[in-house]
């Protein structure tokens, strides 16, 4: 079980005993296990020194070469990285004071030819060019309630139809305040028209029976295909298809992992920081969805919990364990959102909260896991795999 170099309450051995009792018991699977084809694997080292895992990476691919996008928080700079020698192609150096301040970002929002989306604090968007000089910034006003954070990541985008561009409001006001009813007053998705200057919220809530079995905490991440958006949360089963030009939900899917059946409910404060970590790690969550153009299928991640019987971890170990989960799976997804299958990595075998993408050849994969003995801060390393989903 989980034990914490600092004393336990009674609580918290009880919570743990009882964790291990259900974890123990086999669970009748369902989907088809998923064998891995190893495509290859990636060793990079950079040229300009950078994190194992940047944050906000983009695969670009063309005929003469393949670069990474990212974000690169050692020089604060966006870096187009050559794969194939770790030279820093292009380099776009953000600025922090003056008209073009990026002090107030709060995410990188999408690539688009030569600019550059972003989200802001308090609540706007805007993009600006590869000389760091903002082109466009609109404040987003709330819609039924307040807004709690218009943000973006590589699974949180922005994404342009037409004269509208498409973003996202993934976390509640007031958790702790709200009330079963309130979910569906905390709308998820809004859009601005750039040739109107008017911003629309959109009918998207959370499940109904979200709250049913307590207050699970809100997060999601979202991909895009053709004229639609995929809204998978990590705290729930159902993906939520947004059609972009009917302006409302299409359809709605229970895809469930057989893995993924103890989602945590915080239903009050928890009463420590430790309290807080071993609750989060020791219950399962959804993660990433990517939409993979080559194979017209999806990926979307999934992080059973975990509990270690033979280790004592102090508290900066928990965070790490957090941050980089040490089981990790992944669902394949037809066009139709289908289960095809599922496949589970060995323990710290990757990382996939970020620095993981689509490419021609398959699925990227980052290996460097923290926990992991074999991680590296020296390079960039990947596994391309693709999955054997038979007939």
């Amino acid at each position: 079980m989980l034990i914490f170099t600092n004393n336990l309450s009674e609580y918290r051995n009880v919570f743990i005993i009882f964790l291990s009792l259900f974890y123990s018991c086999q669970i009748e699977t369902e989907n088809k296990f998923l064998e891995i084809e190893l495509v290859k694997e990636i060793k990079i080292k950079p040229e300009v020194l950078t994190i194992p895992n940047p944050p906000y990476v983009h695969l670009i691919e063309s005929d003469s070469a393949q670069h990474l996008f990212y974000l690169n928080p050692t020089s604060m700079s966006l870096q187009f990285m050559n794969m194939e020698n770790g030279k820093v192609a292009n380099e776009i150096i953000l600025e922090y004071d003056g008209p073009n301040s990026m002090s107030r970002r709060s995410g990188i929002a999408g690539l688009e030819n030569d600019k550059v989306w972003t989200t802001f604090r308090p609540h706007a968007i805007g993009y600006f060019n590869y000389k760091a000089e903002i082109q466009f910034k609109k404040n987003i006003p709330p819609g039924e309630v307040d807004i709690t954070y218009v943000g973006s990541d590589f699974d949180k985008e922005l994404h342009q139809y037409g004269d509208k561009v498409f973003g996202m409001q993934p976390l509640f006001m007031n958790h702790h305040g709200m009330n079963k009813e309130d979910i569906q007053k905390h709308s998820l998705v809004y859009s601005y028209d750039m040739v109107s200057d008017q911003t629309k919220w959109y009918e998207v809530y959370y499940a109904k029976d979200y709250w049913d079995k307590g207050k699970k905490a809100s997060q999601f991440s979202w991909t895009r295909r053709n004229d639609k958006l995929y809204i998978a949360p990590w705290f729930d089963h159902e993906i939520q298809v947004f059609d972009m030009q009917k302006e409302q939900v299409v359809n709605k899917v229970d895809a469930k992992s057989d893995h993924i059946n103890s989602f945590y409910y915080v239903n009050e404060i928890p009463g420590s920081s430790e309290e807080a970590h071993i609750n989060r790690l020791s219950h399962d969550l959804y993660g990433v969805i990517l939409y993979d153009k080559y194979r017209d299928c999806f990926s979307r991640f999934f992080y059973p919990g975990f509990i270690d019987n033979d280790k004592d971890y102090a508290i900066e170990s928990m965070r790490r364990l957090n941050r980089d989960r040490p089981l990790t799976g992944v669902m394949v997804l037809d066009k139709e959102l289908n289960v095809i299958g599922e496949h589970v990595f060995d323990k710290f075998q990757v990382h996939t909260s970020s620095n993981v993408f689509v490419g021609e050849e398959g699925l990227y994969l980052s290996l460097n896991n923290e926990n992991s003995p074999d991680y590296d801060e020296d390079h960039l390393r990947y596994m391309v795999v693709r999955f054997d989903v038979g007939d």
